[in-house]
This record gives C-alpha cells, sequence and structure tokens, in this order.
C-alpha cells in the first residue's frame, strides 16, 4: 500500500475530490476516526493507505 502523504499532490487533490463527490450520497459523521476509517477502505482497492499520521500537522 502506498501513504497517502508520500502521493503528489496533484493525485492527492483528484483522490479526495472523487471521494467528496462519492460520500456525497453517505451519512455524515463528526468523528474523526470514523471519516479515517472510510477514507481508508475508499483508498484501499486503489493501493493506497491512509490514517492519523496522514493529516497534515499545524505549524
Amino acid at each position: 500500500m502506498t501513504p497517502f502523504k508520500t502521493l503528489p499532490p496533484e493525485t492527492q487533490t483528484k483522490l479526495l475530490e472523487a471521494y467528496a463527490k462519492d460520500m456525497e450520497t453517505q451519512v455524515k459523521t463528526c468523528s474523526l476516526d470514523d471519516k479515517i476509517t472510510r477514507f481508508n477502505a475508499w483508498l484501499a482497492p486503489q493501493g493506497v493507505s491512509f490514517d492519523l499520521n496522514d493529516l497534515p500537522r499545524r505549524k
């Protein structure tokens, strides 16, 4: 599995846009853990992984 944060920025953006479109019809959640789990499950068939360490950090 390729870690999300190692992908080129344009690839990350394309994946995020496609994910957002797919999630428009799903039940919303405020849980960060649920959001990460859903995104990771969506990315897995594409050979990409995402976890808490992939989130951008505040400076």
